[in-house]
């Protein structure tokens, strides 16, 4: 991850940051609808979404990085929900649920500087925002499970924790 990214994320406000993650899950349900493939251009995905929100400048940049990446790694991750999601298929879960999994799992992976607690809580309530009744519940239980457990996750998230505790 470039520094830019971090320094984005870290400039953001909590606000600022929450309206890019509702625009980002906005275009990655657009694009799993499409079934568009994984290098698909988000441009014009987010175009309306993002003028919607009133996004600019960074907070717009930060919702078209995380729907790019997270839809370019949307098949990595569908296996790790597939992995702590043992009687679900990804495929047949509700597109909302879906993606903002993909999503967070996004985050806790390439964005390891924001704290796991915020990125599940953000998940949670873009999830009861969005998706049904038993969304929010299910959320937490898959990515509580994924942020345990998860090698990818632990890694990124050692990695981001060895990184702070040397600069401090």
């Amino acid at each position: 991850m470039t520094s830019k990214i971090v320094g984005m994320t870290r400039s953001l406000s909590r606000v600022e940051r929450q309206q890019a993650r509702r625009v980002a899950l906005q275009g990655l349900y657009q694009l799993d609808i499409q079934r568009a493939p994984a290098n698909a251009p988000i441009g014009e995905t987010l175009a309306h979404p993002i003028a919607e929100a009133g996004l600019q400048g960074e907070a717009a940049e930060y919702a078209r990085q995380l729907t790019a990446g997270t839809w370019s790694a949307a098949t990595r991750y569908d296996e790790m929900i597939s992995e702590a999601s043992r009687h679900w298929d990804v495929a047949r879960m509700p597109a909302v649920d879906r993606n903002v999994l993909r999503l967070a799992l996004h985050e806790l992976v390439e964005h390891p500087e924001v704290p796991a607690r915020v990125i599940i809580d953000e998940a949670i309530e873009i999830g009861r925002e969005f998706g049904s009744a038993e969304t929010p519940q299910f959320i937490n239980g898959v990515l509580d499970t994924i942020w345990k457990t998860h090698p990818m996750v632990r890694i990124a998230r050692a990695a981001e924790a060895n990184k702070s505790s040397d600069e401090g």
